[in-house]
């Protein structure tokens, strides 16, 4: 069975028109410099924390498993040269009735495989890790690719709660080196119960 594979195409373009900046040094980026404020969201049943508020956006898409529902938070930082990070955002989407469960083990893990290996083809780009991990009890995967020949860094945590599938991206310059703005990011994302 194919699932409806997530991915935030038009967000890495946002990624060509930037260039590193390695040669200035600032006392602490973008995202240290803000106040990272607790977002809840009652709907999307998660927390997390941000240092900017979200843009909110619902789209359908339709698939091999019918009509899908789209829920996407972005933003993206207002000077990609203090930051660390130049695009935040958080995407989920309901599946059908008995289509997948986190309880589901294999089903899950092959979701979240196929996930990552379609993230690399679509960016055309190289994995440079891929781990299964936990977030409030439901099966994650974590992964980085780097793009663009290197200029560019996608980091994604996915996760399936219920039969419902989130995932977190984090669009970065490989200048910016080790990402703490994205680990704190990626930490800090909690969830409520699934719904039903």
């Amino acid at each position: 069975m194919k699932y409806l594979v997530l991915y935030i195409c038009s967000l890495p373009l946002a990624l060509g028109a930037q260039t590193p900046q390695a040669s200035e040094k600032y006392e602490a980026s973008w995202e240290q410099s803000r106040y990272w404020e607790e977002i809840q969201d009652a709907d999307g049943r998660f927390q997390l924390l941000s240092p900017q508020q979200f843009e909110y956006a619902v789209d359908t898409l339709a698939t091999e498993i019918g009509e899908q529902i789209l829920h996407t938070y972005h933003f993206a930082t207002p000077d990609p040269a203090r930051s660390e990070n130049v695009i935040y955002a958080l995407t989920y989407v309901d599946y059908p009735a008995g289509a997948i469960h986190h309880d589901s083990t294999e089903l899950v893990g092959e979701l979240l495989t196929s996930t990552e290996e379609e993230a690399v083809k679509a960016l055309r780009g190289i994995l440079i890790y891929g781990s299964e991990k936990r977030v409030s009890t439901y099966p994650a995967r974590q992964w980085r690719i780097d793009y663009k020949d290197g200029d560019a860094t996608a980091r994604t945590l996915a996760v399936v709660a219920g039969n419902r599938y989130y995932e977190l991206k984090v669009f970065s310059l490989k200048a910016a080196g080790p990402n703490k703005s994205a680990n704190k990011f990626f930490d800090s994302f909690r969830l409520f119960a699934p719904p039903g």
